[in-house]
């Protein structure tokens, strides 16, 4: 390797180190939490490095973003890819659901900062790539069930409004258990799993075609992967018996 890609590849590391020590900042003390020197101590640089990567804390923190957007897209693309060549659109669009929350136990800190900052980047703020990749973004869930209303597999008047129907229980349901709320009702990842199951059978049942008569697709639970949990002083933070990750 030449001199100019070691730089090169030091450099993107460097970026990536950035970012990273933003998100972790941003998941324990919110957007209020958030300084260039802060970031700086965390890195070891100083203030000034962060500068030539960044102009501001808005551009970081839509680059924060769009780093958790990636791997949420690359989480759809992983469970798309695992389902039989015979899967309907019923059953792609409960494995969305599933990558989903995947991608909420296994990137927590991301999560929080895509779905629970008030002011942060959101999807639809005009972002460019990999922002609008709509081969598994929300566009992707929409033309899905449209898919499933076509073929009489999900009764589904307004595919736009159920797409945020969907994501509003999975969501709720994710936001509770990383909260520490369902302590009580399930106490690992993998028994989560085994909850959202249950609510995306029970939501299927609520939207299924007359001409439906099995029930969508419901593979064996994949055991979440176990990483290092988020580091964070947030009350509100990981369940006591979950397993949140970056």
């Amino acid at each position: 390797m030449g001199s100019t890609e070691r730089r090169e590849r030091e450099r993107e590391q460097l970026r990536a180190r950035i970012v990273e020590a933003a998100r972790d900042i941003l998941s324990d003390d919110g957007l209020a939490g958030l300084s260039m020197r802060g970031i700086a101590e965390r890195i070891e640089y100083s203030p000034a490095t962060i500068y030539l990567y960044f102009k501001d804390k808005d551009e970081l923190i839509r680059e924060v973003v769009l780093a958790g957007m990636e791997r949420l897209w690359q989480s759809n693309r992983d469970e798309l890819a695992s389902l039989p060549e015979t899967a309907d659109a019923a059953d792609q669009y409960a494995a969305m659901g599933r990558a989903y929350v995947r991608f909420a136990l296994e990137n927590t800190a991301y999560f929080r900062v895509m779905f629970e900052l008030p002011g942060a980047a959101h999807f639809d703020d005009g972002c460019d790539a990999p922002c609008v990749e709509s081969d598994v973004g929300f566009d992707r869930v929409v033309r899905v069930l449209e898919s499933a209303a076509a073929q009489g597999l999900m009764d589904v008047r307004d595919p736009q409004r159920t797409a945020v129907i969907g994501w509003g229980l999975l969501h709720g349901l994710t936001s509770l258990y990383l909260s520490g709320h369902l302590g009580k009702i399930v106490n690992s990842n993998d028994a989560f799993m085994h909850l959202v199951e249950e609510a995306i059978q029970s939501l299927y049942s609520g939207f299924r075609g007359r001409n439906r008569e099995r029930p969508v697709a419901r593979p064996a639970v994949k055991a979440v992967a176990n990483v290092a949990p988020v580091k964070t002083t947030d009350k509100r933070s990981r369940p006591k018996a979950a397993k949140g990750a970056r």
